[in-house]
């Protein structure tokens, strides 16, 4: 379950809540002037009213604990690819057996995209698109790059591209985890300005 479809559960069930309250408190309204025990009714539907919605909520929590951890190895294995793509272009020399492999790995973990996410606009009629075009980029970069390739520009700009696509990926795929700013810089420099090194 994505973030945004778990943030709009809880508000669906924050918001059915409130009305239950509220509800409950206009029947109790009702009964003191009306002299009538439509709340007492109320009252006893209270716990299944109760149950259901936070039994519903648990799920949502299961869901999205196991789409988190399904997100957290495929983030692992989308290194792992992109990572022998650009060691492969940015090395001096290159094998078959590297190249192979690098596509393979690349091929693989496209592959399991497909595994969490659906396509865009997917339908019953429809394929839909692809989520992460990027990474399927960085393929057909490699793909057109085998190892007796020459052109050592064509190298440059190879790994360049890689290195470009690699962070659209990195910014669309992590803004999906639920991450906590750290509370210590850690590097050789001074902490850029507005950030200290520690709270």
């Amino acid at each position: 379950m994505t973030k945004k479809k778990l943030i709009f559960n809880i508000s669906l069930i924050t918001a059915f809540y409130a009305t239950v309250i509220l509800l409950g408190l206009l029947l109790k309204t009702i009964d003191i002037r009306m002299q009538t025990s439509h709340y007492l009714l109320f009252k006893d539907l209270i716990p299944v009213m109760l149950a259901v919605p936070i039994a519903y909520l648990g799920f949502c929590f299961q869901r999205r604990s196991s789409f988190t951890n399904a997100l957290r190895q495929l983030w692992s294995n989308m290194i792992h690819a992109v990572s022998l793509a650009t060691i492969y272009t940015e090395k001096p020399t290159r094998s078959e057996e590297e190249y192979y492999k690098c596509l393979l790995a690349l091929s693989k973990v496209i592959d399991e995209v497909r595994g969490v996410y659906t396509n865009i606009g997917e339908s019953h009629k429809h394929l839909g698109s692809y989520p992460f075009e990027s990474l399927k980029s960085i393929y057909d970069i490699v793909l057109k790059l085998p190892p007796a390739a020459r052109n050592e520009d064509a190298w440059s700009a190879a790994a360049q591209d890689i290195r470009n696509n690699w962070k659209v990926i990195r910014k669309t795929f992590l803004s999906e985890f639920d991450r906590s700013a750290p509370t210590i810089y850690d590097a050789l420099e001074p902490p850029p300005p507005g950030r200290s090194t520690a709270e």
